[in-house]
């Protein structure tokens, strides 16, 4: 059975510890780990990007994308189930100084018509908003995930309103595995 509701729920199997043993390591500052540097040029590969920049955690990962999009006294719409918001000790806040506009949703999913009225008017009294932040799969709505056409037409909202759009993607192989399309993306 697959379980959706974490990533860290999913444990290295025997052969994947034994591989973590063997691998070549090398200093990552001077771009000299041949490991990192080919799971970075997988990654980007898998995702049709031009790069990828490997991160320990999932909580980095995400701190980052927000502090990258985002100025202090902005504001970042999630669902109020979103990971970035319940377990990561406040960094929007600490590490961005960004407030956040929280959708109530029980499943943690948000739709484009959500992000589309929870989007701030340029208005000197309300905070940018900066960033749409969504999770796949939502790991307090237990695992589900969104569909390929609701993602289409949120990053469409966010495209017309200028508005960068970010993926806490900690499980998206799970998702992809969900929605069968893991065998559309290049291995």
């Amino acid at each position: 059975m697959i379980d959706l509701r974490s990533d860290t729920l999913t444990l290295p199997s025997d052969a994947m510890k034994e591989k973590m043993l063997s691998v070549k390591l090398g200093d990552d500052v001077f771009g000299e780990d041949p490991t990192v540097n080919l799971l970075e040029q997988k990654a980007a590969s898998m995702f049709d990007m031009e790069s990828a920049i490997f991160c320990p955690s999932g909580t980095m990962t995400n701190q980052i994308a927000i502090n990258i999009h985002t100025q202090p006294g902005d504001e970042v719409i999630c669902s109020r189930e979103a990971h970035i918001y319940n377990y990561e000790g406040g960094g929007i806040a600490k590490n961005s100084g960004a407030s956040v506009r929280l959708i109530e949703r029980n499943n943690g999913l948000l739709n484009h018509e959500d992000v589309l009225k929870n989007i701030n008017q340029d208005d000197v009294h309300c905070p940018r908003t900066a960033l749409v932040a969504l999770e796949n799969t939502s790991n307090r709505g237990g695992g589900v995930c969104y569909s390929k056409d609701e993602l289409i037409k949120i990053k469409n909202v966010c495209v017309q309103s200028k508005i960068p759009l970010h993926l806490d993607g900690a499980r998206i192989f799970n998702a992809l595995v969900e929605k069968k399309t893991i065998s559309k993306i290049s291995r």
